[in-house]
């Protein structure tokens, strides 16, 4: 595991938050199709804190600081990040440590609670 290689993984990861938060755009726009309003989109995100956290990280990464205060009541910081083999053997994982608060986060499962929470949105909604 190169250090090229964590690299272009770490980029892929904050694409995805990049992109799943970016999900709110789509929405605000169908919102009225959808019998919602933008200010419903916008709360789900700051009251839901696994997308406000997705919310400070996109936004971290693509303007490198937050000017508004953070939806999650911190600023996420990146810890470590590295590659360690896989449990299952076959191969290696990036690793991504985001120390928010007390806590020290992994990067990978802050995804895919990112994911459960859009789905929970999206089902509460009638979308999915």
């Amino acid at each position: 595991m190169s250090g090229e290689s964590i690299h272009a993984w770490l980029q892929r990861l904050f694409s995805f938050f990049i992109h799943a938060y970016h999900l709110k755009d789509a929405l605000k726009d169908a919102a009225p199709s959808l019998g919602l309003n933008t200010s419903d989109i916008e709360a789900a995100i700051t009251n839901d804190p696994r997308l406000a956290l997705l919310a400070d990280l996109a936004n971290l990464d693509k303007h490198f600081k937050l000017t508004k205060p953070p939806r999650s009541g911190c600023v996420p910081l990146i810890e470590q990040i590295s590659g360690v083999d896989s449990a299952a053997g076959n191969g290696w994982l990036l690793s991504v440590k985001i120390k928010h608060g007390t806590v020290i986060l992994d990067g990978l499962t802050v995804a895919k609670d990112a994911i459960a929470a859009w789905q929970e949105k999206l089902s509460t909604w009638g979308i999915l």
